[in-house]
């Protein structure tokens, strides 16, 4: 009777310090594992994030402002690899606030008219700063988040509007006529006139231009660019100008923008 019993013990015991066995081994397989997937995922990041490193960078955009929209180029070579040197350039038409148009109640086929515009208004702009990364894309995707300031010199261009107006002293015979707040009317407006006209009395309006926005660029591939930023853009002017009829000039201005922008890394 005794000799089973501690038969019986023995076969427990036996049964036990297997369980205990292949326990051990169990933990230590999921820890043999567990190592074996680190070095996996670091030699991963290290590949992708290492990778190629580009040294310049250009790329397209479409800017909509709050006085108006435009287009533009940007290129970039950087300095270290968090900053980037960047020449911007962009032209943009200008519009004002209270700009509304107008179209003649009798002809369907004459030209939209703005009342109370005297110019149009174009803007070039060549500008040069840094851009800053603020964050770091991971290796498998996300944004970039990067604060950019530029400056540089802004040369506005003012074009005359010309309209057909009825010309009462000639039996009401439309004419081209630059517009005159003075004595053109909304009864004496036809339309707009075609563009040529006032090309050849373009007026200048030089400023100096700064530039300050956060760009995010949510792009998968390292070699392509895809971008979004908003900012603002403050010009003073040398020449003050004026966009609408009995209007103060303007001796500067401050519009905000959210730009579109596509292009690609290289290096030379």
């Amino acid at each position: 009777m005794s000799r089973n019993v501690q038969q019986g013990k023995d076969h427990r015991s036996s049964e036990t310090n297997v369980t205990s066995s292949l326990r051990a081994i169990k933990i230590i397989l999921f820890f043999f594992l567990l190592s074996f997937l680190q070095t996996v995922i670091a030699q991963e990041i290290e590949h992708s994030e290492v990778g190629v490193i580009y040294k310049r960078e250009r790329s397209l955009n479409i800017n909509l402002n709050t006085d108006g929209w435009g287009f533009g180029y940007r290129f970039g070579f950087f300095k270290t690899g968090y900053v980037k040197r960047t020449i911007d350039l962009s032209f943009s038409f200008m519009h004002d606030l209270k700009e509304q148009k107008y179209y003649n109640p009798v002809d369907n086929n004459a030209k939209s008219f703005v009342y109370g515009k005297e110019r149009n208004m174009y803007s070039l702009k060549i500008l040069y700063g840094k851009q800053k990364d603020l964050s770091n894309k991971p290796y498998w995707g996300g944004v970039d988040i990067r604060w950019l300031n530029l400056f540089g010199f802004n040369l506005a261009m003012g074009k005359p509007i010309y309209l057909y107006v009825v010309d009462r002293s000639t039996d009401n015979i439309l004419v081209t006529r630059k517009y005159d707040p003075d004595n053109h009317t909304l009864d004496v407006i036809y339309g707009r006139a075609p563009f040529v006209n006032g090309l050849d009395e373009l007026e200048f309006y030089p400023s100096i231009s700064f530039k300050t926005a956060l760009n995010v660029e949510y792009g998968k591939i390292p070699e392509k660019t895809r971008a979004i930023e908003a900012g603002l853009i403050v010009n003073a002017y040398l020449i003050p100008y004026n966009i609408m009829a009995y209007q103060q000039p303007k001796y500067y201005d401050i519009s905000f923008y959210v730009s579109f922008q596509f292009g690609k890394r290289f290096n030379p």
